[in-house]
């Protein structure tokens, strides 16, 4: 493979390189021939998810998959070092780290959730080990509530480990995250946990355990939600992330059931934020439309974006999300000026996801391949994805 192979080549090449025809992967992968086909061919931008059932097919890392280019684009950032340090141990802090008031250490934690939220990477990079440390330290002393705060800052890290393609990093955030909840004596925040820690999970390939442990976290927080609106919250969550997962695996009944229970919950509360999550009906609208693309149904996930009005201050990463998931079903409709015009958005809710995540950069790679006549918005995005075009 060479520099500059975009993802769908990269994906053909190892496919024949292990001898497999475009139906046996599909069925290795346990995704449609359809959506191989059309991202081999630059038709369709893949999800995470999708590229993690594709490697998982072709017995490989996902990294490969996204090039040698994006581990460049990853050490620009430089913030592997950062992450590990975060989450080196939970149990062996310097004897210098002096201990600090809870009641101190609040307005940072809620400060790095807003800049996580907000996509201001940066930000949560420079307090971020530290924070731990003394959150660590804390809990020796506090206990539960400090374990509270640890789940949230864990969060932060995974954020940081998954935009910029860490998968092994994200994992063990995420177990940090499952470790934190457990002790700090919540189940909903170790339901939010899960939902999560399903998402990494996908992205590795593992999406059938993470559909389980979607269900195990619902069954868990079932006896909650009759009379607790923070629980109807949580539960809408993982319905739409199931909906989600259960599209990447082409299980279109599934996949509604899912959303349908995630709107009838998300439609009791409204749009805000719950343990650090986003909630709400135009959150369960974004979603949706991503699953209808993992689908193959971009005139329905174009017709819900579409449809949906992004609240007044939402989180920047939702905004993102939103527009590059729309990009993704433009391009599988075949529309790459409409797809186009999608990446803008998105690049406009959040320069530093834009610049920094491989799946931002697969997109653009599908967009340059559809458009073949020069455009000179697509180059600029081009230039800000790190995509030679």
């Amino acid at each position: 493979m060479k520099k500059g192979d975009s993802i769908g080549v990269r994906i053909a090449t190892q496919r024949k390189m292990r001898g497999l025809s475009q139906h046996q992967l599909a069925t290795a992968a346990g995704v449609s021939y359809s959506m191989i086909s059309k991202v081999e061919r630059g038709h369709a931008s893949a999800s995470p998810a999708m590229i993690g059932m594709i490697a998982r097919g072709l017995r490989i890392d996902a990294s490969r998959l996204y090039g040698d280019e994006d581990e460049e684009q990853r050490r620009a950032f430089d913030f592997a070092p950062i992450i590990r340090r975060t989450l080196a141990a939970v149990d062996l802090m310097s004897d210098d780290v002096e201990p600090i008031p809870l009641d101190l250490l609040k307005p940072q934690v809620a400060q790095v959730m807003n800049w996580r939220r907000s996509t201001r990477y940066r930000k949560v990079a420079e307090i971020l080990p530290d924070l731990v440390d003394h959150l660590l330290v804390s809990a020796q002393e506090t206990g539960e509530p400090a374990y509270a705060l640890l789940t949230d800052t864990y969060r932060a890290a995974n954020s940081l480990a998954h935009k910029f393609g860490y998968t092994d990093l994200s994992m063990t955030a995420t177990e940090r995250m499952e470790w934190a909840a457990m002790k700090s004596g919540d189940p909903l925040r170790l339901a939010t946990t899960h939902f999560v820690k399903a998402s990494t999970l996908a992205r590795i390939g593992a999406t059938p355990q993470a559909m389980k442990l979607l269900m195990r976290a619902m069954a868990d927080i079932e006896p909650f939600v009759a009379d607790n609106p923070m629980a109807e919250a949580v539960a809408s969550t993982l319905h739409m992330k199931a909906g989600t997962i259960a599209a990447t695996l082409s299980d279109t009944d599934a996949s509604a059931m899912h959303f349908t229970e995630a709107a009838r919950l998300a439609a009791k509360f409204g749009d805000g934020i719950v343990y650090d999550t986003v909630v709400g009906p135009a959150n369960v609208q974004i979603y949706q439309v991503a699953a209808e693309t993992e689908l193959g149904r971009p005139d329905r996930a174009i017709q819900i974006s579409q449809n949906t009005q992004l609240p007044t201050g939402m989180a920047k990463e939702r905004q993102t999300y939103f527009w590059l998931d729309s990009a993704r079903a433009h391009l599988l409709a075949g529309d790459p000026d409409a797809a186009i015009d999608a990446l803008y958005e998105s690049r406009a809710a959040s320069p530093e996801h834009f610049r920094g995540s491989p799946t931002v950069k697969a997109t653009v790679e599908t967009a340059a391949k559809q458009q073949r006549r020069v455009d000179t918005t697509l180059q600029s995005l081009a230039n800000s994805a790190g995509v030679n075009y």
